[in-house]
Order: structure tokens, then C-alpha cells, then sequence
């Protein structure tokens, strides 16, 4: 019996102290003072006598510096018995706290990124954060709590104070205590920042595809966006995408889609649309639109962000597995995770038939002419050094010819195979060879592609990927019977070009600078109305997309006030002659070779039929 009992004891206290080597935090959601959510931190108790709370510079999928402690205030170190421990910020992202050993407790507030004052450094609203009372918050956790140095991989317990309206939308689990008390958990801040959540009122839906259950929350300002349409738009890609993996590699994935509505606004005036990938989530921050223009953006969008479930979800290098959130070091395939994620998620629409095949070539044309704008670099040293001045401005570049790196090597592996081995095979054979816990070493990646394929890709890595050799578009478009010019004579269809201004108080568009419109617009003219449809804020980019971007002859009427005299007229756009860049279209004297492999590159494969 005393045996028994000493053991109990044992075990108790074993409890305890694994209890106390764990993050518990609370956030009140409920009380939101000035725009700002209070953050209580019991933390583990530590060894040191010094510590430094980390708040992270730089996060995994958005490389640039952030520095998200800039919207911490009033940061304050406690012991267990509530006495203040001295505490010092040290940078904008580091907080030093004395006598460590006694620590307990942290307390501070957290604002928001979304609606800052000034455009400084602004950050990305999908990796960002928003804090609007009672109606919604998009909680990246990077962006509200860190760790202590050292004490990265201690679980996370999150008690979360709501208003009982809300629902979380996360891919973590979530125990409901009470309409106004959510418990969330993760294993550490790896895990906890790869998993945002969204508090909204409730607007979700939910299917099954394969052995997937795939989740959708929306938060849509004015209502026009709802879950149950983005999940129609989904579903045929999410088959798209378990055909083309041959069944998914996780068995549950989190959309979590905030749609602001269209026009300048405090959480539009800054950053961007798009979104952020995740393991088994993404975040999106997308205008509010309608009909095909919703389900074109939806579908380019998530099918890229989907896609990252196959790397870096399950390929990836140790400098990612084990990212460092204080002094962050980079890896070098920014072409794999995000270039040839980009190629393939154009790829697998036009495989399932959710894209044209003419949409596909256009999207390879316009990557090109995106491509062309930034120097050639070696894009192995580009990604290493993608936060530094020098390289940043450089990012957008992944999504251009990084894709453009992934079809010509699909093109490469194709023809060296007889097309029985493209860049899928490859990526597929990887996952099973790596996989979630399995990081690569990030030097030696390129030797395991060129040992798991042919010789002769080490020298389309050497020139094209390591070293800085522009693509050779002619030589390999020719392959699969593209015919391809740098320049060639053309025409387009236009109206013209002419410039908007936007009265402020009186809330209407006027001509700033006419240029050279077809419509015969004067300066200080008010634009009224497209179409017989009145302007404004919500609607302008919708509305004007067509007289900007024209795609065919139709009519459009324009409705214009001219010293306070209404006109309306009707134009049709008109042909001009224009010298093409980065022109490609389909050889008509492409060999029976060519062709086939072509089609081996871009339909099915023989077994996906």
C-alpha cells in the first residue's frame, strides 16, 4: 500500500510539473477597449534568470520582415505571487524580462494590423489581423502572443472569452465550454501559428471529398458572398485536386474567407487581396464580387493555396520545419514551394476541365510579360536572401517565373520519360520520400531530384535555377509544338486609356486626365453610370474592369455629366494595331511527336482517364 502510495504521489506531482511546462492563454474577445484585445500568458517556468519573450519578425509562406511586436503595448511581467517583474522592450519585437525564474504571468494588449493609421510597413491582411467588436476577428496567432526564447515547442491551451455570436473557424481543435468560452489547443507555436482562426457569426458549409472533409467559414460585409456558393465553386476542384494526387494527403482542410466589400475602406486602403496558406487551412481576404468574376478569383486563389498541402505540407526543408520566428533563415526553393505550387494549380484546372485550354496558354503568355519585368538572379539566391531590401521587392516574381521554372522542367521530365514522368510524378514520389515530419536537408534537394529522375536535369538546375540563364521559352515551347516570337506585330481591342478621380465628400468619379479615350471624355467630366448602373464606391472596379480590360466587341453605354448636362452614349470598342510581347500560339506544322507529347504534358494521364 505505501509502494502504491508513493507511486500515486509520484505521479501526481509528475502531473504538475508537466503541467506547468505549457502555455495557457486568454484572450477577451468580449472587452474590447480601443480597438485592442487583452492577452494574459501564464507561462512554463523557466530555468533562466533573464528571458526574452519573442513576438515573431517573419513568418513561414509570407517572407518579408513584419515585425508584428510593433502592436503590442503595456506589456507587463508578473510572478506568481502578482509582483511585477522588470520587463524591457529591446527592438520592436523582443521583450527581456528579469529575474525569469519567478515569472508566471504576462500580461499586455494586442491592435490590430488591418486598420492602421499609416502605410508603414503595412502588412498583408491574410497574415495580418483584425479586431472588430461583436462582429469579427481574424486571430493570427504570430500576430497576438510569441515564446520564450528557448521554450518554442511547450503546448498551447487557448481560453478564448466570445461573444456568444461568434463561431471559430479553424483547423485546431476547439472544445465549446460555453456560448461565450472556447478552449483551443495545439502541441506548440509551430503548430499554433500555422493554424489562424476567425471569429464571425456563422456562415459555414462542409463536404466530403475521398477520405477529406473539407470546411468553409465565411465573413462577408455586406452579405453578398455566402458559404454555401463557395462551396459549389470548391468542390469540383477539390476532385480535381484528389484526382490529381490520386487521394488527398490529409484528411481535413479549413477555408477561412474574409470578404471586404468592394472600394476603399479602413481595412482596404492598405495591403492586398489574396491569401496565406497553411497545412491544413488557408486564409483569404478577397473583394466582394458576384457570378463568373467571384468564381474565377475564388478558383485561382484557392486552387494555388489548396495546393500547398503537397509542399510545403509534405515536402519541405528543415529551415521551414523548424523556423526560427526571431532571426528567421530562409530556404532556397521558393521555386518549389510557391512557383511550381503556382504552375500546378493552373495545370490541374485545365486538366479537370475548370480552365480552357487557351485560358491555360494565356496564363503561361501573361506569366512571361509578368516574368520579363524583373532581372534574371539566381532564384536559389533569391529565395535565401528574400527578406533583404535588395531581393524583397523581387517576391512577386515566385508566382512568374517560378511557375514558368515548373512547366519548363514538367516539360523537360516529360520528353526525357516519354512523357511517362512529368513534375507530378516527381512531387508525389517526394512527399512519400519526406512527408509532414520528414524535413529535407535544403542543400541537398537538387541532388535528390536529379538521383530520383535524369542526369540531365542537373543542368537545367544549374542554368535556370541556381544560376541566373534567362528561361529558353523557344527551345522548349517548340517541344511540345508552340511556336513562340519575343515580339510580334498584333492588334488588341480598346477603348482607350483615361484617368479617374474620386470626390471624397460628394461621393462621385471624375475625369482627371482624359489621355487618349475612345469615349471622347473631357477633364471634370462625372462619370455617372456604366451600363445604365450608377457608380460608386462598391462597384467602380467591377464596373470599369470592362472598359479596361476588353475581351470582345460588345457595346457599352456610358452615362457622364458635363457641365450638370446628362449624356449617355453607346461605344464599342476598337482594334489596334500593337506590338505583342511574349507571343505564343499553337505551331500548325508541329510534328506528330510534339504533339504528343504535349498532350502528355497537359491532359490527364493515361491512368487518371
Amino acid at each position: 500500500m505505501k509502494r502504491i502510495s508513493l507511486l500515486g504521489s509520484l505521479l501526481l506531482l509528475s502531473s504538475v510539473v508537466m503541467a506547468q511546462q505549457a502555455y495557457t492563454i486568454s484572450l477577451d474577445l468580449q472587452n474590447v477597449p480601443n480597438d485592442k484585445v487583452k492577452v494574459v500568458v501564464n507561462t512554463p517556468e523557466v530555468k533562466e534568470n533573464k528571458i526574452t519573450y519573442i513576438i515573431p519578425s517573419v513568418i513561414p509562406g509570407s517572407y518579408s520582415q513584419k515585425d508584428y511586436g510593433r502592436f503590442i503595448s503595456n506589456f507587463k511581467a508578473y510572478d506568481a505571487k502578482g509582483k511585477k517583474l522588470k520587463a524591457k522592450r529591446q527592438g520592436k519585437n523582443l521583450f527581456v524580462i528579469e529575474k525569469a525564474k519567478k515569472l508566471a504571468r504576462l500580461e499586455y494588449f494586442v491592435d490590430d494590423t488591418w486598420d492602421v493609421e499609416k502605410e508603414d510597413n503595412y502588412i498583408f491582411q491574410p497574415g495580418g489581423t483584425n479586431i472588430e467588436a461583436n462582429s469579427n476577428f481574424v486571430i493570427n496567432h504570430f500576430g497576438f502572443y510569441g515564446y520564450l526564447e528557448g521554450y518554442k515547442m511547450l503546448p498551447y491551451t487557448l481560453n478564448v472569452q466570445k461573444p456568444a455570436h461568434l463561431l471559430a473557424a479553424t483547423s485546431l481543435p476547439v472544445t465549446h465550454e460555453s456560448p461565450e468560452q472556447d478552449v483551443v489547443q495545439a502541441p506548440d507555436f509551430v503548430r499554433l501559428a500555422d493554424a489562424p482562426i476567425m471569429y464571425s457569426r456563422p456562415d459555414t458549409a462542409s463536404f466530403r471529398t475521398g477520405n477529406t472533409t473539407v470546411s468553409v467559414a465565411v465573413h462577408s460585409e455586406t452579405g453578398m458572398v455566402q458559404a454555401d456558393s463557395i462551396r459549389e465553386m470548391i468542390k469540383p476542384l477539390a476532385t480535381a485536386l484528389t484526382n490529381f494526387f490520386g487521394g488527398m494527403p490529409v484528411d481535413r482542410y479549413q477555408f477561412i474567407m474574409y470578404f471586404p466589400k468592394m472600394g476603399r475602406s479602413a481595412v482596404t486602403r492598405y495591403g492586398g487581396y489574396g491569401a496565406l496558406e497553411h497545412s491544413y487551412s488557408s486564409m483569404y481576404f478577397l473583394p466582394e464580387q458576384t457570378g463568373d468574376d467571384l468564381k474565377s478569383m475564388v478558383l485561382d486563389v484557392a486552387s494555388h493555396e489548396f495546393l500547398h498541402i503537397l509542399t510545403p505540407l509534405n515536402v519541405h526543408s528543415e529551415e521551414i520545419e523548424y523556423f526560427d520566428f526571431k532571426e528567421p533563415k530562409l530556404s532556397q526553393h521558393l521555386w518549389l514551394y510557391e512557383g511550381v505550387t503556382e504552375y500546378f494549380s493552373h495545370l490541374v484546372q485545365l486538366q479537370e476541365g475548370l480552365k480552357t485550354y487557351e485560358a491555360f496558354q494565356k496564363e503561361m503568355i501573361d506569366k512571361m510579360r509578368g516574368a520579363s519585368e524583373y532581372e534574371d538572379v539566381s532564384f536559389t539566391e533569391m529565395s535565401r536572401r528574400i527578406i533583404e531590401p535588395e531581393y524583397q521587392e523581387m517576391y512577386s516574381n515566385v508566382y512568374q517565373k517560378g511557375a514558368l521554372i515548373g512547366f519548363l522542367l514538367d516539360i523537360r521530365l516529360k520528353e526525357l520519360s516519354n512523357g511517362q514522368m512529368g513534375l507530378r510524378e516527381l512531387m508525389l514520389n517526394l512527399s512519400k520520400q519526406y512527408g509532414p515530419n520528414k524535413p529535407f536537408r535544403d542543400d541537398e534537394l537538387i541532388d535528390v531530384i536529379v538521383a530520383s529522375t535524369y542526369p540531365e536535369i542537373r543542368q537545367f538546375f544549374d542554368d535556370y535555377v541556381i544560376g541566373s540563364t534567362p528561361l529558353p521559352y523557344e527551345e522548349y515551347y517548340n517541344k511540345i509544338g508552340w511556336a513562340y516570337a519575343d515580339q510580334k506585330e498584333g492588334t488588341k481591342l480598346t477603348f482607350g486609356e483615361f484617368r479617374l478621380g474620386f470626390e471624397k465628400e460628394k461621393k462621385f468619379f471624375w475625369i482627371a486626365e482624359p489621355m487618349d479615350n475612345r469615349f471622347g471624355l473631357e477633364k471634370y467630366d462625372i462619370l455617372y453610370a456604366v451600363n445604365g448602373e450608377p457608380l460608386t464606391e462598391e462597384n467602380i472596379y467591377e464596373l470599369i474592369k470592362p472598359l479596361i480590360e476588353v475581351e470582345g466587341k460588345d457595346t457599352v453605354e456610358l452615362a457622364y455629366l458635363r457641365q450638370n448636362e446628362l449624356h449617355k452614349k453607346a461605344f464599342t470598342p476598337e482594334e489596334e494595331r500593337v506590338e505583342l510581347r511574349f507571343v505564343v500560339e499553337d505551331n500548325p506544322d508541329a510534328l506528330p511527336a510534339q504533339q504528343q507529347l504535349r498532350q502528355r504534358l497537359l491532359l490527364k494521364a493515361p491512368q487518371d482517364l
